[in-house]
């Protein structure tokens, strides 16, 4: 806490301000004195003292800026840390630096492009970075246009990031909804927020860390699975032969992971339960769960499994129907050792299947089975009950399959199919995860992990980061929105891993605010920070980012990459 006093010497009023600050090797409170300056006798007012530059040259404090500077420092730190700074500048050039400075700002904001602007005024990056140009709103308009435009330097950007992660990459789909149809790229589809707008697919690469690689725009009528085989070659094209991607059960049609085992390409992904072989899997489980022989134990959690080979096929029935939890498709579908044409299957067309069983995760799926049901039969009984038998499977979306309504009497009956609901109980808990280069049960769970991360990088993107509405109604511009928010996406999602591996519950947003209360005042190339509290300090030193002097000489070499240099 600090206060203001006056001290008279020779006649003149001099004011200065006195700060109570915690030491650590300090049994009390240390209190540091700063002059300010003169008061003026004729107003009261206080005449701001002059700060001298490195030169000796003196500054008048009344043209100085107050900036802040903590959060701007620490996240062009993670930048260069990751090696982002180098990659974007390498990709871009010189917009490089202003695509990371308006990602920065855009972190710093936490809510639309336009709030960039106030941001950039406010904080220090533009400083740090040695950018002078001012993010007007105009200004940022033809930015975006000229990024959107840039689709190769765009694709030597996704190069270098895919290059940096590694032997894992995690890849989904999210919809962005729009009130306009941004020429074509913005259609009707399946909505995941649930909103009746029109909407564009998003797809997004991590790595294990949830750290976004590569993202993709796909018009909102394709499907999840078709995607998959224009992403897939292209991390291929990109030289990431080696990694193995991890998918959500939506991309595990029959066609798909036969074109993986065809490619040679690693994956993980979730059986569904609809699918014929899938059923028989846990069939024959539920008959051995309690073997102790089959127990495991993955992040302490105590899991037993059972493990067979499964192959794809062409369909063995005339059936042209297509199941949405099935993985078996009308042209393919997924056999087992015990199916005669398996043993026609040569080996690098298996995949292999961990059948899994959780206790503990059984009997939270049952009490959530039925809680939701028992919501759903007091909606449809509360309706009126020809409305409610019209209305049962929007209502009851995918648990009608569990529920039954009929008018008997002119009363509306309500009841639950016992056979499909026993079905359902019987393998709560269990699930069967498709694999192919992940030969091990553990490698393949540490794997799957990662799952979670790129569905918290979408919410991420969509609440802190203003991604959930494409604010343009020009495709080109909505590229080059979406490569800033990409990087912004970056950096979040640096910092969250950062937090996630120290298994703290502090937020990303939290911790920058807190490192924006190291202030920096000054201008030019000469600034002075503010005390930096032991807080701040240990979020620097978690970063792997080094504590700034207290006196800052800035001049615009010491901001460019040396990489770039060179």
């Amino acid at each position: 806490m600090s206060e203001i006093y006056f001290v008279e010497r020779n006649g003149k009023k001099y004011a200065y301000r006195s700060t109570s600050r915690y030491e650590p090797d300090k049994k009390y409170p240390v209190t540091v004195n700063e002059y300010i300056g003169r008061v003026d006798e004729a107003t009261g007012n206080i005449i701001p003292k002059k700060d001298r530059s490195s030169d000796g040259e003196l500054i008048d404090m009344k043209k100085m800026r107050m900036a802040k500077f903590g959060g701007s420092y620490a996240l062009l730190g993670v930048a260069g840390n990751i090696g982002l700074r180098d990659d974007l500048i390498a990709s871009f050039g010189p917009d490089g630096e202003k695509v990371l400075a308006s990602a920065i700002a855009q972190v710093l904001a936490g809510g639309p492009m336009s709030s960039i602007e106030d941001t950039s005024e406010g904080s220090m990056f533009r400083e740090l970075m040695g950018i002078s140009e001012r993010f007007t709103s105009p200004r940022m308009s033809e930015f975006t246009k000229r990024l959107g435009d840039a689709a190769d330097n765009i694709e030597t950007l996704f190069e270098k990031r895919i290059l940096r992660t590694g032997d894992m990459l995690s890849y989904d789909v999210t919809s962005v909804s729009s009130y306009s149809d941004i020429e074509g790229w913005s259609e009707w589809g399946y909505n995941r927020d649930g909103e009746k707008l029109k909407q564009t697919n998003l797809g997004l690469v991590t790595d294990k860390k949830g750290i976004p690689a590569m993202f993709e725009i796909y018009p909102g009528s394709v499907s999840d699975v078709k995607t998959l085989e224009r992403t897939a070659e292209r991390i291929l094209g990109y030289g990431a032969d080696s990694c193995a991607l991890i998918l959500d059960r939506a991309f595990g049609s029959a066609v798909n992971l036969n074109y993986m085992l065809d490619n040679n390409i690693s994956f993980v992904i979730p059986g569904k339960r609809g699918t014929k072989c899938v059923k028989k899997m846990m069939s024959d489980l539920i008959k051995v769960k309690n073997d102790p022989d089959i127990e495991r134990i993955h992040d302490g959690v105590i899991y037993s499994v059972t493990e067979t080979s499964v192959a794809a096929v062409p369909k063995g029935t005339t059936d042209t129907e297509t199941d949405e939890d099935s993985n078996d498709t009308t042209e393919l579908e997924l056999i087992t050792p015990d199916d005669e044409r398996f043993a026609k299957i040569p080996e690098e067309k298996r995949m292999k299947a961990f059948v899994c069983f959780n206790e503990e995760r059984s009997t939270e799926d049952n009490k959530k089975l039925r809680l939701t049901l028992k919501d759903i039969e007091t909606k449809l009984m509360s309706m009126d009950p020809w409305t409610a038998v019209r209305e049962q499977k929007r209502v009851a979306g995918g648990y009608s399959k569990y529920i039954e309504c009929r008018i008997e009497n002119e009363e509306l009956i309500v009841e639950r199919k016992r056979n499909s609901l026993s079905f359902a109980m019987n393998r709560s808990g269990m699930f069967v995860m498709f694999t192919s280069g992940v030969e091990r049960w553990e490698d393949m769970m540490s794997c799957y992990d990662c799952r979670t991360y790129v569905e918290q990088a979408f919410d991420v993107l969509k609440n802190e980061l203003d991604g959930d509405r494409w604010r343009t109604f020009d495709p080109v511009s909505a590229r080059g929105r979406s490569l800033i928010k990409f990087v912004a996406l970056i950096l979040w999602c640096s910092v969250s891993a950062v937090l996630r591996a120290e298994k703290t519950q502090v937020p990303v947003m939290t911790m920058l605010r807190s490192l924006d209360n190291i202030m920096a005042l000054g201008r030019g190339d000469v600034w002075r920070l503010s005390e930096i509290t032991k807080k701040n300090k240990g979020w620097l030193k978690l970063l792997n980012i080094s504590e700034p002097p207290s006196k800052l000489s800035l001049n615009e070499r010491d901001h460019i990459p040396k990489t770039y240099l060179q």
